[in-house]
């Protein structure tokens, strides 16, 4: 599997996920962790369907050895943050929230250095 294949792969399931917890929200009237599926959405699908792009259009971005560290970076920390929101909202537990957002965070840093340091590749 290619890894823009992965990264569009994930943010296609985080879409599902995203969608069905709105929908669910929505039936129940309780919106009290909308901020956990904007972060599914957002996060989760935009972000990964974002990356998985750039890697398919930046072959040398998708060669780095960076690319799967950053793949894992990402996905841990994006499963990571919607529950960590939920408990930080309802049980005032932010530890999961933080480890989450500190893998996006790294994830996001190592794409900027994939960026910076990718030999460009005639179009």
């Amino acid at each position: 599997m290619r890894i823009s294949q992965a990264f569009i792969g994930l943010g296609l399931f985080f879409l599902i996920v995203g969608m069905g917890f709105g929908i669910w929200m929505g039936i129940r009237q309780d919106f009290q962790f909308a901020d956990a599926h904007a972060h599914w959405n957002l996060l989760g699908f935009v972000t990964s369907t974002l990356y998985g792009l750039v890697h398919r259009t930046h072959p040398a971005m998708a060669k780095s050895r960076l690319a799967w560290p950053q793949f894992g970076l990402h996905i841990v920390g994006a499963l990571s943050v919607g529950p960590g929101v939920m408990l930080a909202i309802s049980a005032h537990q932010d530890t999961l929230v933080i480890i989450g957002s500190v893998l996006v965070l790294l994830a996001a840093l190592t794409f900027l250095v994939m960026f910076l340091t990718a030999k460009s590749e005639p179009a």
